[in-house]
């Protein structure tokens, strides 16, 4: 397999996260949203549902149109496919990880105040993966000048994965988000499938 050495040390770490949430879920449910029982809920499921799918495909498409390849990458199929489901789950627990995190410091201090909680959940989330993106995963993907907006894009991608993770607990459904968007943006920097603008 092409996939490289410090990418599988990083998801030796994101398994010990996943492993913490796994374990610790009940308690992690504790710092979640109420959930409702009532048709309603299911109704706005369903509505983030489609917004977390369609701001995970418009972040992609807009990766795949602007983002250029300076020097592409070696992946054949089996090695993307293999990364984008080892990267989606692993790396989305972490992502859990470190917004259970936020939260759990949030209902210390604000026990009563559910959007506060989830509002520094997100925070939580945000400085890992706003940490993780320029610091390891540009040294090691292949080289490339992303779009600058993607900044901004993202965050507000993950903004409604973290809510459905929140809300709902669609730790499945975001799974599956991030595998789609590793796969197809990966794929992008390793195959001449799709090309840039």
């Amino acid at each position: 397999m092409a996939i490289e050495t410090n990418i599988w040390i990083y998801w030796l770490f994101c398994a010990i996260a996943t492993i913490l949430v796994i374990l610790n879920r009940k308690f992690a449910y504790t710092l979640l949203s109420p959930a409702l029982d009532s048709p309603q809920k299911e109704q706005n499921k369903t509505i983030f549902l489609i917004l977390g799918w369609g701001f995970t495909f418009l972040a992609s498409a807009i990766y795949i149109l602007f983002t250029v390849k300076i020097q592409p990458g070696g992946y054949e199929l089996p090695d993307l496919i293999s990364f984008s489901l080892f990267n989606g789950i692993l790396e989305q627990y972490m992502f859990v990880f470190w917004f259970l995190i936020g939260c759990y410091l949030a209902q210390k201090k604000f026990p009563k105040h559910s959007i506060l909680i989830f509002i520094l959940g997100y925070i939580g989330y945000f400085l890992y993966s706003g940490a993780i993106h320029p610091l390891f995963w540009f040294q090691v993907l292949p080289e490339h000048e992303p779009f600058q907006p993607m900044a901004f894009i993202l965050p507000f991608m993950s903004l409604f994965w973290m809510w459905l993770y929140w809300r709902y607990q669609a730790i499945i459904a975001i799974i599956a988000m991030h595998i789609v968007i590793d796969f197809l943006t990966v794929g992008h920097l390793h195959f001449s499938w799709f090309e840039t603008l």
